[in-house]
Parts: structure tokens; sequence; C-alpha cells
């Protein structure tokens, strides 16, 4: 059994729940941190609604047996369908990578453990991140590790990478973990060599910019009059999404502006 402690709880929460009677809806329930401090703050009138993709915390959500609140097994992309007729008075998402996936090193998403090259938010659709590495041409691989991990040595990565897998698949994280560390010139004392690379495989993997943009105008069509949308985000990739969905929204004014993000 897994155990974490939420990021920011006191600061999203109270700025998610401000009506103890409303509903709310957690869109990454991961191991419940956020969730169960959600029924903390709600009177009996109110409900909860969470959702997640990985069935790996279906265990965790069945823990909380509280009648205010409903977990449902859904990627997040599918609220405009799962809620088309719910309003809430607030919406939570903790984005990115979580616990849940970098302490269960069958996931291949941590650069300390050796394991398959999966990264997949959803182990039962899409295709691996070793497929891509073995498959892309060294010119997208190239292009994904500067576009979405902002690698400095993308080029050297991406030659290396194809320069291996000729006679030798990359098939497990320390064999990429390898590769890279042979690859970066300069050594970050803050990061591991692999950290922005592994990011941009996750990113990509997941298609999550692009789902980031779909959900935030699905959110705002499911949020109630003077709702919240709280995000959580750990990188600037994220935070130009919102940034940007905020400025097209306001400045032509095609989602209701009595919403709160």
């Amino acid at each position: 059994m897994f155990s974490h402690a939420p990021v920011m709880i006191n600061e999203s929460i109270d700025s998610l729940v401000l009506n103890k009677s409303g509903a709310y809806l957690d869109c990454t329930f991961g191991l419940g941190g956020h969730s169960k401090e959600i029924l903390k703050r709600l009177n009996s009138k109110g409900t909860l609604n969470s959702i997640d993709q990985d069935q790996t915390v279906i265990e965790y959500a069945k823990k909380i047996q509280d009648p205010r609140f409903k977990f449902e097994y859904s990627k997040f992309s599918k609220i405009g369908e799962l809620f088309i007729n719910r309003k809430f008075d607030g919406i939570l998402f903790d984005l990115g990578v979580s616990s849940v996936h970098l302490d269960s090193a069958e996931r291949g998403f941590s650069f300390n453990k050796n394991a398959t090259l999966d990264m997949r938010f959803d182990r039962t659709e899409g295709k691996k991140v070793s497929h891509y590495v073995n498959e892309l041409p060294e010119r997208e691989i190239e292009h994904i590790l500067r576009s979405y991990g902002q690698e400095k040595f993308s080029k050297r990565i991406a030659k290396n990478i194809e320069k291996h897998r000729i006679n030798n698949p990359i098939n497990n994280t320390l064999e990429l973990v390898s590769i890279i560390n042979k690859s970066v010139i300069v050594n970050d004392k803050n990061k591991h060599n692999a950290t922005r690379s592994f990011q941009a495989l996750r990113i990509f993997v997941n298609k999550e910019l692009e789902v980031l943009k779909d959900v935030l105008e699905k959110s705002y069509n499911i949020l109630a009059p003077k709702g919240r949308l709280v995000l959580i985000t750990y990188h600037s990739l994220e935070e130009n999404v919102i940034n940007d969905f905020i400025a097209v929204s306001y400045t032509h004014l095609t989602l209701p502006t009595n919403r709160e993000v």
C-alpha cells in the first residue's frame, strides 16, 4: 500500500471549498488525500465526486465509506460526458505524475528504478514509451525531448538513442538513463540528467497538454456560477496552457466570466 502527503493541500482546498453545502469534483483522485480533505470541509448536504483513470487507485477509493462521496473510474477528459447534467461549485486538478506512478517500479515512470519503459497513466490502452523510443525517427524524438522537456541536449540524446537501438532495442528505464547520461555534457547538480527526458516522454505518451487544453473548456461547462476551478501544476508547459486558456476565454468572452480559476 502506498502513502502520500498531498501537495499544497491546505492552500488548494482553502481556495476550492467556499460553500460547505456545495457539490465538488476531484478529477485526479490518486490516493485520495485531496478528496478526504474536501469531505472534511463539507457539511451533511455537501457532495464530492472523484475520478481517476488509474486502476490501482480503485481500492483506495473503496476505503472511503461516506454517503456524500462517489468515485468513478474514468479519464478526466470525459468529465463533459460523465457530468453532462451537473454543475459543481468547485473542480480540482492535481496535474502530472503522482506517487502512485513513481512508487510503482513496474510502471516505468522513475529513472531511479529498473523497469519496463511504460509511463502510461492508463495501462489498458495506448503504446508504451519503449515503442516510441525504438520506432520514431531520430528527428521526432529530438522534437519531443526539446518541446516537452526543454532538454538542452535533446539532439545528442536522440542521436545516441538512434545508434543504440540499431542492435539493442531500448526496453527498460535504466537502459535509457545510461544513454542520457552519456549524452549530457554538463551535469545539473540540482536535477538528475534524465529528469527532463523522462518528463518529455511521459507528457508525449499520455498526450497531457492536449488533454489539458480540452478538459479546461469542459470544466467551465460544468462549473456553477461563481464556482472555482483549482489546478495544481508543476511545470511551465502546463502553466502556459492554463494561462493561454484564461487569456483567450476572457478576451473573446466565449466562456462564462463569473467562474474563477
